[in-house]
């Protein structure tokens, strides 16, 4: 008897491309479908997975490293767990990968592993690219893997360039990969018809990239040692006017080597989670969901960068910290 193998999309990109905003939106375009999704984040706190919009859908996220290496035997673990533990056959996977992951031991997961090749079918590999910063990291092994594995790029934040800066990026991206589907956007929003349920994997294509994927041996990754995360959490609001002023300070001062940050916030007074988000010098926060009453209401941001000054994150966060005094009439993006 054969088994029904589950298709799986792996979506992948370089840190702040647009990947968890993605894989929301083809989740929101997937209404009645059981889909799996697991999440790898590079820092030892998990922020994508509360920002993944999949309350009927089973999640798991793998935090603290890179599914490319360390950890890479957890996705297999994750799979099985999250496969046995879905209240119902799951109709589909989605892998979010972190940022600085090597598509390559991804892919070997599903396609070196007998118990995984006999239950998953790997659909494709989808490349969220951000048309602004692509070219700043271009140069780096694991952006240049990402694109040479993908058989989907999706060009994401297209309308922050202009028509030669976008010229320059997909003339780039063609000499690392001319035969990937390309879809231009903005907001990460690609019909979902694009992307799943459309088998675009060529194992033959990955072997030119690779050739020996399919032994089994571990690959050869090593990640730049500059680049570190560094977490932080703490159970009290915060104040807003405080926070705005700190990150608004942080990111035009160190938003060079401040690749990435991310957050899920608790300010004072206010019943919903605040999200911030930045890549290098471009900030973006807004109101999330309400709280829910059984959940703890913890303020919790990852920093991903080169030469992190972790003391120094770590007190700026900390000084954000509410006073009885603190107000919401300054908070940034929240509605008066």
């Amino acid at each position: 008897m054969t088994l029904h193998k589950i298709p799986a999309t792996i979506v992948t990109g370089f840190l702040g491309a647009g990947k968890t905003t993605l894989v929301n939106y083809l989740l929101s375009q997937c209404e009645g479908q059981y889909i799996g999704i697991i999440v790898n984040e590079f820092g030892e706190v998990g922020i994508d997975g509360e920002l993944i919009v999949a309350d009927e859908q089973p999640i798991i996220e793998i935090t603290n490293g890179c599914i490319c290496c360390t950890v890479r035997k957890d996705l297999t673990a994750a799979v099985i767990q999250l496969l046995e533990q879905a209240r119902r056959p799951v109709d589909r996977l989605i892998i979010e990968t972190s940022g600085l992951a090597d598509p390559a031991p991804v892919l070997q997961s599903f396609l070196a592993d007998p118990g995984m090749l006999e239950r998953i079918e790997l659909e494709s590999v989808v490349t969220v690219a951000d048309a602004r910063h692509i070219l700043l990291h271009i140069d780096s092994e694991v952006v240049r893997e990402q694109i040479a594995f993908a058989d989907a790029i999706v060009l994401n934040k297209v309308s922050s360039v202009n028509a030669e800066a976008l010229a320059k990026v997909e003339r780039d991206l063609y000499q690392l990969n001319p035969v990937a589907h390309r879809i231009h956007t903005d907001q990460s929003r690609v019909a979902a018809a694009e992307l799943l349920g459309v088998k675009r994997f060529s194992l033959p294509n990955v072997l030119v990239i690779e050739p020996e994927l399919l032994e089994g041996n571990e690959h050869e990754h090593e990640h730049d040692t500059a680049i570190s995360s560094c977490s932080v959490e703490v159970q009290e609001a915060l104040d807003p006017t405080l926070f705005n002023r700190w990150i608004n300070q942080l990111v035009q001062r160190d938003g060079e080597r401040l690749m990435r940050t991310k957050g899920v916030l608790q300010f004072q007074g206010e019943p919903r989670q605040f999200h911030v988000h930045s890549v290098h010098m471009l900030l973006d926060a807004r109101p999330g969901r309400r709280w829910r009453a059984d959940e703890a209401r913890l303020s919790r941001m990852v920093f991903i960068g080169r030469d992190l000054l972790e003391a120094d994150l770590r007190a700026g966060f900390f000084s954000c910290v509410s006073t009885p005094q603190s107000s919401l009439s300054t908070a940034i993006g929240v509605p008066q």
